[in-house]
């Protein structure tokens, strides 16, 4: 007795990457509002604060104040989106790496509510919190990239965004380390005022531009990815 087999089509693969284009293009928003916030800054405060000399906190201390929270503040905001828009792209968003990037988040916020004090000024509360959110924040970042980088090297789309994701962690962690060293100066400095050669401005200023990139690449990739997939 023979029997007639039913072929049943199999079911189409779920699209990768469906859903994920709005949330990377709002993470993008976001990092391009703080980007222009702090050009804004750097034209109008020019005479309160030196970019070279001065971190990016001491926009909190001129009148700036307003646009320092705006930076930071958007800054927090477009890391969530870009989670969000990861996790629907596929791509290894682990526990730990939103618990780093929880953390970046969190340094930020922290730093846009507890002002740092003027270079060489008897610490204050506010002062230690900010210092140590900062130090957190600097250090979950490149962290939080680096794990998404190595989780991603399999996948079937994204697999060149992990490449350039790693190459990007590695100058992170370098100019990190650039800006750490142009600290010691003051950290070390015997009394509460230090009056010589600083460039710790222009060391923070350049360790954000590689941190741009980090939260760009993926942001860029994930939106790329989801127009082709349209």
């Amino acid at each position: 007795m023979s029997s007639v087999e039913t072929i049943r089509p199999a079911p189409a693969a779920p699209r990768q990457g469906r859903g994920a284009g709005p949330w990377a293009a709002a993470a993008i928003a976001c990092f391009g509002l703080s980007v222009v916030t702090a050009l804004v800054l750097h034209v109008t405060q020019a005479a309160a604060v030196d970019p070279v000399r001065q971190v990016i906190s001491d926009y909190a201390l001129s009148a700036g104040a307003g646009g320092f929270a705006v930076c930071v503040l958007t800054l927090a905001a477009g890391t969530g989106f870009l989670l969000a828009g990861l996790a629907r792209a596929g791509l290894p968003v682990t526990r730990p790496v939103v618990a780093l990037a929880g953390c970046w988040g969190a340094g930020l916020t922290l730093c846009a509510f507890f002002p740092t004090i003027p270079t060489g000024a008897p610490m204050t509360l506010s002062a230690e919190v900010h210092r140590y959110a900062g130090l957190v924040l600097f250090v979950s970042l490149p962290a939080a990239a680096g794990l998404l980088a190595r989780g991603a090297v399999n996948h079937p789309v994204h697999h060149g965004l992990a490449a350039r994701l790693q190459r990007s962690t590695d100058w992170a962690w370098a100019a990190l380390t650039v800006f750490l060293l142009s600290q010691l100066p003051v950290l070390l400095a015997p009394a509460h005022a230090f009056d010589g050669p600083l460039f710790q401005g222009l060391a923070e200023r350049l360790v954000l531009v590689v941190y741009l990139v980090l939260l760009g690449e993926p942001a860029l990739a994930v939106l790329r990815s989801g127009r082709k997939s349209c």
